[in-house]
C-alpha cells in the first residue's frame, strides 16, 4: 500500500527535527502546526489602539517571557459598547458572552504559532491548560533509546509558483507607448566663436512662429482611441431678462374736516339728571365696585401656571438687568496705552473722579527701561463729568502711583503711595473752585524745586490744566524699601499715641494720621504733623513761625513700623491690602473749621500750604485714651495668606524695650495675590477678601477660617468691594474685564449677575457713595 504524502513529509521531517532537538534547539509540534489550536483557543489579530486599551502593549505590558494577561469581562463588554465591530475581540463576541468566568485569558503569541499576534481562552478548560500545561514525560539519560521521541517540523521557505496571467497584461501594454512612424533627427549646429557666450532671448515676430495644424488621419490606418481625457463641467442657473413698468398716478391734494357731535348745556343736564341715568348707575355700581376691589386684591389676568415655570419671574433673576456705560474718560497723551491702578470719588464735590496711571511693565522689564521711565511723568488725573476729554487736575509724583486716597476730613490734602516706596502729599487747595466749576483759561504754572538732587518742574502747558508738583514727600531711607500696595487715613474721631501707639480721643476732630503697607512686610504709621512747632525766632522780639506741611519735605518718617515676620520661615509677608475696624464716621462738617463740608463755604487763602488747623505733634492736645477701641488689623498678603495681629507693643524680657508685636494668626484664604480687603459699610467685624480665583467672608477674631467661601472660578479675580447701599451685596472684577454681582441674600454658589465689560483686566473700582454728600 503506498505511504501517503503526509506521512512521508513527516517522516522525513522527523530525523531533521530528531537532530534538531539533540543540540539543544526548540521547535514546534508539527501536530499543533497541522491540526490548529487547541479547542476553546482562538487567534486574535490586536491592533495598537486595542493593546493600550486593555493594557497589553507588546514589549512593554507583554513579553515572550510573560506573555499572559487576565481581562476582565466587563471591561471587554464596556468596548464592544464603545467600538461595536472595530473591538478587535469582536470576531468572538458570542463566545465572549457565553464565557462562564469573570476574567478572560489573552496571550501574546510571539512566534505566530497560531498564524496571529495574540490569542484568547474562550473556554475554562483551555485557561487552565494554557496557565498550568501538563508536565512532560522525559527518560532521563536514556530518552534516546527508550523514551518517546518527540517531532518538530522544521518551517520551510514557500516555493515559488507559475505566474497565472488574469488580464493585467492586456493592461499594461496599453498602457505602454509604441513607435508608430520613424523617429525625426534633427542636427543642431553653431559656430565655434559663438560657444559659452551669453543668450539672449527676444519676443520673436510672426515670421518665425510655426504653427502646427493638427492632420486628419490617413485612411486604411486605425484611429487612435483617447485613453484618457480631463473635462470640467460647470452648472449655472437659467437667466431670464425681464421688465415691468408701474402705473404712474398722478397725487391729488385732498382734505377732510370733521366737528365732533357734541351736545349744549341744557341737553347735557337732562340727560346726566335723568331717571334712566340714575337707574343705570344703580344697577352697575355694585358690579363696578366689586371688579375695582378685585383688581386692587390680584391680578385677574395672569397665567399661574406660566408664572409658576418660568424662572425669569421669579425673584432675584437677572432678567433684563445689565450695566450701562455711562461715561468715559481718555487723555491722548497722559492715560493711553498705560495702567489704571487706582481709582478714587472726591469726598464733596460731585462729579469729580481721580485716576492713578501707570506704565505696566513687570519688574525686570522696568529695569531695562529704566532710562524711559525717568523721562516719562507719573500723574494723577483729575476728571470732571462736565469735561471728559480733559483732565481738570495733574498731580505729580516722582514715580508711578499704586494707590491714594483723599483726606475726610480735608478733601483738598492727597496722599499717595508710589511705587518706590515713598509717601507723597499734595495740596489742591488752590483749585477747589477749578473743580467746582469748569473753567477754562490759559493759564501756564511754573514751579520748580530743587533739594537733594529731586527736582519737579511744571511748565508745560497741557490742555490748559495745571500740575500741581507733591508738597510733602517722605524721607526716602526711612521709607517702604518696596512698594506701596494700600493707603488708609485714620478716622478723625480717634487717633493713634506717637509713643504708647494707644488709641486715644482726637481733640481736634481732624485726620492727621494714615496708615499704609508694602511689600516690603511692613505696615506703617504716619503723621502729617511736624514734629516741631515750627521755626524757632531768630530774636526775642520775632515771634515763632507758624508750623507747616513744607516742613515735612524729605524729612518725613513714619512714627511706628510693624513688621510682618513669618513664625516658620525668615521670610515676612508680602503686604498687598491692610484693615483697620474704626472707620471714618459720618458727621456733617463744622464750617471754619477746614473739615468735610459744603467746599464753597471753605474760606481759605488762596495759595497757603497750611492745612487749617496745623499744629505740631508737641504742641497738639492729647485727649484721654479710648475704652475698648480696636488695636486690629488684617492685611492680605501675596500668596494669599490673610494675616491678623495686634499693633500694640509688647515688652522684650531680655532687653526690656517694647517692641511690635508678631502677628497672632494668618490662614491661606486664596490661592494668589490678595487683591481685595474691604469691611462691611454696615457690620466692622465682617470683610471681603479675594484673591487668585476665589473670594471669602471673614470675621474678625473667628480662627477657625473664613465664614463663607466660594468655589474656584474659570477666570482671576483683580479686584472687588461691597455695595454702599445693600449688606449682602458686593461686586468682583475678573481678569477677562468681565464684572460679577454677588447676592448673597438670593444665591452663594453663583453670582446674581455677570457680565462682561471690556476686553482688558478691569484693576480698580469704586461705586460712588452718595452718603459721602454733605448738604
Amino acid at each position: 500500500m503506498p505511504e501517503k504524502p503526509e506521512a512521508k513529509e513527516k517522516a522525513g521531517a522527523a530525523p531533521e527535527a530528531a537532530g534538531e532537538q539533540a543540540e539543544g534547539g526548540e521547535g514546534v509540534e508539527p501536530s499543533e502546526s497541522k491540526r490548529g489550536p487547541p479547542a476553546g483557543v482562538v487567534p486574535l489579530f490586536f491592533s495598537g489602539p486595542s493593546q493600550q486599551i486593555f493594557g497589553c502593549v507588546v514589549d512593554v505590558d507583554l513579553t515572550d517571557e510573560n506573555p499572559h494577561k487576565l481581562i476582565h469581562k466587563k471591561k471587554i463588554l464596556e468596548d464592544f459598547k464603545n467600538r461595536a465591530a472595530v473591538c478587535d475581540f469582536f470576531p468572538v463576541k458570542q463566545k465572549i458572552l457565553d464565557y462562564p468566568g469573570e476574567e478572560i485569558l489573552l496571550v501574546y503569541d510571539y512566534d505566530f504559532k497560531y498564524g496571529e499576534n495574540f490569542y484568547v481562552c474562550v473556554t475554562e478548560e483551555a485557561k487552565e491548560l494554557v496557565l498550568n500545561p501538563p508536565a512532560e514525560e522525559t527518560g532521563g539519560e536514556g530518552e534516546g533509546e527508550g523514551g518517546e521521541e518527540e517531532f518538530y517540523e522544521i518551517p520551510k521557505t514557500p516555493q515559488p509558483k507559475e505566474w497565472v496571467c488574469l488580464g493585467s497584461d492586456l493592461e499594461i501594454l496599453d498602457s505602454q507607448v509604441h513607435t508608430t512612424r520613424p523617429l525625426v533627427q534633427f542636427t543642431v549646429s553653431r559656430k565655434r566663436h559663438q560657444f559659452c557666450r551669453p543668450v539672449t532671448y527676444t519676443d520673436g515676430t510672426g515670421l518665425e512662429t510655426v504653427d502646427i495644424v493638427s492632420q486628419p488621419e490617413p485612411e486604411g490606418e486605425a484611429p487612435l482611441v483617447t485613453l484618457e481625457l480631463e473635462t470640467g463641467v460647470q452648472a449655472v442657473q437659467e437667466t431670464m431678462e425681464a421688465s415691468c413698468q408701474t402705473e404712474r398716478r398722478v397725487p391729488c391734494n385732498a382734505v377732510v374736516q370733521y366737528e365732533p357731535q357734541t351736545l349744549s348745556d341744557s341737553e347735557t343736564g337732562a340727560l346726566m339728571g335723568g331717571e334712566e341715568m340714575a337707574a343705570f348707575l344703580q344697577e352697575v355700581y355694585p358690579r363696578l365696585e366689586i371688579s375695582l376691589q378685585q383688581n386692587l386684591i390680584m391680578d385677574l389676568f395672569v397665567d399661574d401656571c406660566r408664572a409658576l415655570s418660568d424662572e425669569d419671574w421669579m425673584t432675584g433673576s437677572n432678567s433684563g438687568t445689565h450695566l450701562k456705560e455711562y461715561q468715559s474718560f481718555t487723555d491722548l497723551k497722559f492715560s493711553k496705552d498705560k495702567v489704571i491702578n487706582w481709582i478714587e470719588w472726591h469726598p464733596v464735590i460731585k462729579g469729580v473722579i481721580a485716576v492713578a496711571c501707570g506704565e505696566g511693565y513687570s519688574a525686570d522689564e522696568r529695569i531695562d527701561l529704566s532710562t524711559r521711565l525717568t523721562t516719562s511723568r507719573a500723574l494723577i488725573l483729575i476728571w470732571s463729568f462736565t469735561d471728559p476729554i480733559h483732565p481738570q487736575l495733574f498731580l505729580e509724583a516722582p514715580e508711578d502711583i499704586l494707590c491714594f486716597k483723599f483726606n475726610p476730613s480735608d478733601p483738598n490734602i492727597v496722599a499717595g503711595g508710589c511705587i518706590n516706596g515713598q509717601v507723597v502729599l499734595w495740596d489742591i487747595r488752590e483749585y477747589a473752585d477749578r473743580l467746582q466749576i469748569n473753567k477754562t483759561s490759559d493759564q501756564t504754572e511754573e514751579r520748580s524745586r530743587a533739594d537733594n538732587m529731586d527736582i519737579f518742574i511744571t511748565d508745560v502747558k497741557l490742555d490748559h490744566s495745571p500740575i500741581v508738583p507733591p508738597l510733602v514727600l517722605s524721607y526716602l531711607e526711612h521709607s517702604h524699601s518696596l512698594s506701596v500696595s494700600h493707603l488708609h487715613w485714620i478716622p478723625d474721631h480717634n487717633e493713634i499715641c506717637v509713643k504708647s501707639t494707644h488709641v486715644l480721643e482726637n481733640v481736634s476732630q481732624f485726620s492727621h494720621q494714615l496708615v499704609t503697607c508694602g511689600i516690603d512686610g511692613y505696615v506703617m504709621m504716619w503723621d502729617t504733623r511736624p514734629q516741631q512747632s515750627g521755626k524757632k525766632p531768630t530774636s526775642p522780639h520775632k515771634t515763632t513761625t507758624p508750623p507747616s506741611l513744607t516742613d515735612l519735605d524729605l524729612t518725613w518718617k513714619p512714627f511706628y513700623k510693624i513688621p510682618l515676620p513669618r513664625s516658620e520661615l525668615p521670610k515676612t509677608f508680602s503686604a498687598t491690602r491692610v484693615s483697620l475696624r474704626e472707620r471714618q464716621r459720618g458727621r456733617r462738617g463744622r464750617q471754619g473749621r477746614g473739615e468735610v463740608g459744603d467746599v464753597e463755604n471753605q474760606q481759605v487763602e488762596k495759595g497757603s500750604a497750611n492745612i487749617h488747623p496745623i499744629v505740631s505733634q508737641t504742641d497738639a492736645g492729647t485727649g484721654p485714651e479710648i475704652e475698648g477701641a480696636s488695636t486690629k488689623y488684617f492685611v492680605g498678603t501675596e500668596d494669599g495668606e490673610i494675616v491678623w495681629g495686634d499693633w500694640t507693643p509688647s515688652k522684650d524680657q531680655e532687653s526690656g524695650k517694647f517692641i511690635p508685636t508678631r502677628p497672632d494668626y494668618f490662614s491661606y484664604g486664596h490661592c494668589g495675590s490678595v487683591v481685595c480687603m474691604e469691611r462691611s459699610p454696615f457690620f466692622r467685624d465682617i470683610l471681603l477678601t479675594a484673591g487668585g480665583w476665589t473670594w471669602a467672608i471673614w470675621r474678625e477674631g473667628e480662627k477657625n477660617g473664613p465664614l463663607l467661601s466660594s468655589c474656584s472660578c474659570a477666570v482671576q479675580y483683580t479686584c472687588g468691594t461691597w455695595s454702599p447701599s445693600r449688606p449682602g451685596v458686593f461686586f468682583l472684577c475678573q481678569q477677562n474685564g468681565g464684572l460679577e454681582v454677588w447676592d448673597l441674600m438670593d444665591r452663594s454658589h453663583e453670582p446674581t449677575l455677570s457680565q462682561n465689560i471690556s476686553s482688558l483686566p478691569i484693576t480698580s473700582i469704586n461705586p460712588f457713595r452718595i452718603t459721602s454728600l454733605r448738604f
